[in-house]
């Protein structure tokens, strides 16, 4: 109970920092777009993004895409995995807001908001025979939920290309279907530090 008031107070308070700035203004052509978010790779996810800019100022995203593994065979450090990964998927919807700039450096600067939601069937290692019979080892199902608030800049190329990245910061929930006594899900729990996608927009 007190790690879940605790997630709804972070989250009430992310959702109010980053209302501050929904009100800022900034060019950004209407339109749809769809992409791959090639940080998401590291995590071992193979993601597609869609968006769709309602106004000049701001658009919203929903991503969502399966497990198909990691590039080194290791999960990120961030994430805190509790064995190894056998299947997962993972979703997230945002919303970006441009503040009314001149272009710096070829880039324009955005501020966001996204929430997302992973799950992960895992295969606990088991230290001898009997602990094979306890409560937490064999198939588990890890739950990771994340608020974040991003910053970050995006660069186009041509009409259509578009190269967006961000770092983040912000909340995550952790949970377990099955726990040894005693045992954290995560000491450190930590959101999804950055994100790179490529995309095309029409």
């Amino acid at each position: 109970m007190k790690t879940a008031s605790q997630f709804r107070i972070g989250v009430t308070a992310l959702l109010l920092a980053w209302g501050s700035v929904a009100f800022a203004q900034g060019p950004l052509a209407q339109g749809w777009g769809v992409g791959v978010d090639a940080s998401r790779l590291l995590g071992g996810h193979a993601v597609v993004q869609v968006e769709r800019a309602q106004s000049s100022e701001w658009l919203w995203q929903v991503s969502a895409g399966p497990y198909v593994g990691t590039v080194n065979g290791e999960n990120p450090f961030w994430k805190g995995l509790k064995g190894d990964v056998l299947s997962g998927s993972v979703v997230s919807v945002g919303s970006l807001v441009f503040p009314a700039q001149d272009p710096k450096l070829g880039a324009m600067w955005f501020l966001g908001l996204d929430l997302s939601r992973e799950s992960c069937r895992l295969l606990r290692d088991a230290e001898d025979v009997h602990s094979t019979q306890a409560p937490g080892f064999g198939v588990v199902v890890q739950t990771r939920e994340e608020v974040r608030l991003l910053a970050g800049a995006q660069w186009t190329m041509g009409r259509h290309v578009a190269l967006r990245a961000h770092v983040g910061m912000g909340m995550v929930r952790d949970r377990l279907s099955s726990r040894m006594m005693g045992e954290e899900v995560s000491a450190m729990p930590m959101a999804r530090p950055g994100g790179l996608a490529l995309l095309w927009r029409w």
